[in-house]
């Protein structure tokens, strides 16, 4: 009862600045932890809607020989050189077959693996293991 009273008379302003000083900041910490939360759930929500979308127009276009015709000739290419590329290293062919020109020698891995949407399952995970961390 006298401590209080004493730190109420001396250190009563101060230490009552120091509180509301506190506050203050684990409010605003709090409310980045929530907005950083937010920005991962709409990001997250923003990818499964477009996975959504890919897959309607996957199944609307499907049965079109357009579509077909199309996948075949986007991915023969990618296809042939990495058959080419494997026959001549596991037979020892000969064929010395070239890596394809910057930038395709790089991209040629992402652009299959997002035509075929592995590249998209690989996003939404890369999503939720962000969101995950940003909560801890």
């Amino acid at each position: 009862m006298i401590a209080q009273l004493l730190v109420s008379l001396v250190g009563g302003p101060i230490v009552s600045s120091l509180l509301k000083g506190y506050r203050a900041k684990l409010d605003a910490a709090n409310a980045s932890d929530r907005i950083a939360a937010d920005l991962a759930i709409r990001e997250i929500e923003a990818g499964i809607e477009a996975r959504k979308r890919a897959h309607e127009l996957r199944l609307a276009t499907s049965g079109f020989w357009e579509m077909r015709l199309l996948t075949f000739a986007i991915a023969l290419p990618f296809v042939a050189h990495l058959w080419a590329v494997w026959l001549d290293t596991q037979f020892r062919l000969g064929w010395k077959i070239p890596k394809f020109p910057e930038p395709m020698d790089e991209w040629q891995g992402a652009i299959l693996l997002s035509f075929f949407g592995i590249y998209t399952l690989g996003k939404a995970v890369h999503s939720v293991g962000t969101a995950v961390a940003m909560r801890r």
